[in-house]
């Protein structure tokens, strides 16, 4: 009865995916095999923790569920070589009943035992990413389905991989085949993808850029896997959990975690529970998505972050720059680039504002990391 339902690790689908019904939708148009949707070609993008990993995870389960064949995965230098060494040959095997057969290799006398025979794999471990996709996507229309490609951790690292897949899944959707393919990454990753050269085919795949939650949404994400375990919470209480959530759904997870396990024998979670997760949860967010966000920029990024941090809410360029002693031109190279990160946003001409949740009061309590951008244990080290 009180296990708990949230889940606030990175990737990992929660009890109820809160706000994505909508878009879920037009993946289930995809999946249905009716009328041809732009969302059969999709980048998601969006900041740290949002939920890009967990929408993939809801997509694939789509899939599966009406029979697709589902291909995953996490782009990486190599990702190409393990496909096409491994995973694909081991779908091909389930799929295909004419995979292994048997090859008749000699005759021997009756009473010595009949023939003998060896087995024939179909689909030896060799390099074909192409052949293989298409022959899956043959094998799912056979049964009424297709094939799903689904990519996660879009990288400037691993665009040749990305760039590889694009062309066989192009080639794919050319012959009108029932094939689709969702790939997710920050914005700055998925800007690089845009960009590059032999991508063209994702400038015009379906852009979906996912946003923090309704203040309503986040309130259903909160109060309905809880009470589908037999507990109640609070109006007050779900009310300040909502709230302090910032609509941000690894908040949501987290501060929902916590507050289940402040006193699980307790029937209804109450406003004490709730302020002592909300605590937590918002001092974990440092370590868990700020200090990573601030790890991979350069050290006039954090500087510029650093000098928006002063305000109490949306900052002034100029002002940013002449906190910075910086040219308007250079401290706007600035902005341009964390915008791309997804770590700013622009509420409105000349003002920019953080786009991650509580990141402005962890750089007011941490200011080491705005110089750093390390870790707690490490900035400890560097210190002593």
């Amino acid at each position: 009865m009180h296990d708990n339902p949230f889940r606030p690790g990175f990737g990992i689908s929660p009890p109820m995916l809160a706000g994505r019904d909508a878009l879920l939708d037009e993946w289930r148009e995809v999946l249905g095999l009716g009328a041809w949707s732009p969302f059969r070609a999709a980048l998601v993008t969006g900041m740290r923790g949002v939920g890009k990993t967990v929408l993939l995870n809801a997509v694939e389960d789509e899939a599966r569920e009406r029979g697709w064949t589902v291909v995953h995965g996490t782009l990486h230098a190599g990702l190409v070589d393990a496909l096409e060494h491994d995973r694909l040959p081991e779908l091909l095997q389930a799929a295909d009943p004419e995979a292994v057969g048997r090859e008749l290799t000699g005759v021997t006398l009756p009473q010595l035992g009949g023939a003998t025979t060896q087995v024939v794999q179909r689909y030896p471990r060799e390099p074909r990413l192409e052949s293989m996709l298409a022959r899956l996507v043959e094998l799912a229309e056979a049964r009424g389905a297709g094939l799903l490609v689904s990519l996660d951790e879009v990288s400037r690292e691993a665009l040749d991989e990305l760039r590889r897949i694009a062309v066989a899944v192009q080639h794919l959707m050319r012959e009108d085949r029932r094939t689709a393919i969702v790939a997710a990454g920050v914005p700055a990753a998925v800007a690089a993808a845009l960009d590059a050269e032999g991508l063209t085919f994702f400038r015009r795949a379906q852009q979906v850029r996912l946003d923090t939650l309704t203040l309503a949404e986040a309130r259903a994400a909160l109060a309905e896997p809880i009470r589908s375990r037999g507990r109640t919470i609070d109006d007050a209480a779900l009310e300040r959990a909502a709230r302090a959530s910032e609509g941000y759904p690894f908040l949501v997870q987290s501060i929902g975690a916590r507050a289940w396990e402040h006193d699980a024998q307790a029937p209804a979670i109450d406003l004490a529970a709730v302020e002592a997760a909300v605590a937590i949860a918002h001092e974990a967010m440092g370590e868990s998505v700020i200090v990573p966000a601030l790890r991979g920029l350069s050290a006039r990024d954090r500087d510029y972050l650093a000098a928006m941090a002063e305000d109490d809410g949306p900052a002034a360029t100029g002002r940013v720059a002449q906190r910075m002693g910086a040219q308007p031109g250079v401290a706007g190279r600035q902005r341009a680039r964390l915008l791309d990160a997804g770590i700013v946003v622009a509420p409105a001409r000349g003002l920019v504002d953080f786009a991650i949740p509580r990141m402005r009061e962890h750089l007011r309590a941490h200011p080491h990391d705005a110089q750093l951008g390390l870790p707690t244990a490490a900035r400890e080290t560097f210190r002593e």
